[in-house]
């Protein structure tokens, strides 16, 4: 599983083949790991490539972060949100064609989460 992220624009870009993504979801629902991620070298046209997934329970909706220099992505959020989240990124590795991608955004009144959350695009790789 890889993860990118723009500096510019602060986009994050979660790629992982089927498997890998069926285990993240499992991850989501345990509330809490460390996860090594695979580095790309030259990860045009992202910034960079992050080395890290760090998943948290809390409490309330989740806030998904990667701050410029930590090379981590970070997910937090109360447990339900967590399992939301892990439904869609489950139902997504399990049905989506090659080519499909899944879209974490927040907007008023979402779900699963916060305000002030970063987006993410999940995809098959």
């Amino acid at each position: 599983m890889q993860v990118l992220r723009g500096d510019s624009t602060g986009e994050l870009e979660l790629s992982g083949t089927r498997s890998e993504l069926l285990a993240l979801g499992r991850e989501l629902r345990n509330g809490h790991g460390d996860l090594s991620l695979g580095e790309v070298s030259g990860p045009s046209p992202c910034s960079r490539s992050l080395s890290r997934m760090s998943v948290r329970r809390t409490s309330g909706k989740i806030m998904i972060s990667s701050s410029g220099d930590s090379g981590s992505l970070d997910v937090q959020g109360g447990e339900e949100a967590l399992a939301l989240l892990a439904d869609n990124i489950e139902g997504f590795a399990s049905e989506a064609d090659g080519d499909d991608h899944l879209h974490v955004d927040y907007y008023p009144d979402h779900d699963y989460l916060a305000e002030g959350s970063g987006s993410l695009v999940v995809a098959l790789g």
